[in-house]
């Protein structure tokens, strides 16, 4: 009895690698066809953005919004604030969320326009479902960094990114920590809190 029972363990044990490991071809596409396709856009018409950076910016929602589950990061980051939220506050923090995620991201592959970039094969398989890509830049100077990203998969079988970590910096825990504390400033008015969450500039971003 216990010899099946082994057999079977090692049987599913298998059989759920063999499942994550199917997958990753696909995350890695995912996350390597859009980030290069991004970074295209930036390099070719990167200049647009001094010219007209709203204009700019809405060229790449239509890469950049289907990516990224909106409403999760929204509700990780509203935390505790989220379980008393009406849902006509949760959609204007979801359209202040996607601004600041895309404003942040922007302008910092702006910085970094002539750079190459590379996404690692090896994707971390994590306990909670989520798969870490790697995504790294680097050019012909000395420094590089890398962009790791969090996806899953939904349950209409679309993955989504759930979280960036840029150069080291989490970006879904440091927006998180900025907009717990713009709330408690605004004594916990989460209209006033939405309102006046701004963006983080990349200055701002890595100098914390």
């Amino acid at each position: 009895m216990l010899r099946l029972f082994l057999y079977k363990f090692i049987f599913l044990a298998i059989f759920s690698l063999n499942l994550k490991a199917d997958q990753i071809p696909e995350i890695h596409s995912f996350i390597d066809k859009n980030a290069q396709y991004f970074l295209t856009i930036i390099k070719t018409e990167g200049s647009d953005y001094e010219v007209n950076p709203e204009q700019f910016k809405n060229k790449l929602k239509n890469i950049w919004e289907p990516m990224v589950d909106v409403r999760l990061v929204s509700r990780l980051i509203l935390s505790k604030a989220f379980s008393s939220a009406s849902e006509d506050q949760v959609l204007r923090f979801q359209e202040r969320t996607k601004k600041l995620l895309l404003d942040t991201y922007v302008t910092t592959l702006l910085e970094f326009k002539d750079y190459d970039i590379s996404t690692d094969q090896e994707i971390k398989v994590n306990k909670n479902k989520t798969y870490e890509v790697d995504v790294r830049f680097s050019s012909n100077s000395s420094y590089s960094f890398s962009t790791k990203f969090t996806v899953y998969k939904n349950k209409a079988g679309e993955y989504k990114i759930v979280n960036i970590i840029i150069d080291g910096i989490n970006l879904g825990l440091t927006f998180r920590n900025q907009f717990q504390g713009v709330l408690k400033k605004s004594n916990f008015d989460l209209d006033d809190a939405i309102d006046s969450w701004q963006p983080l500039s990349s200055e701002e971003l890595f100098s914390t």
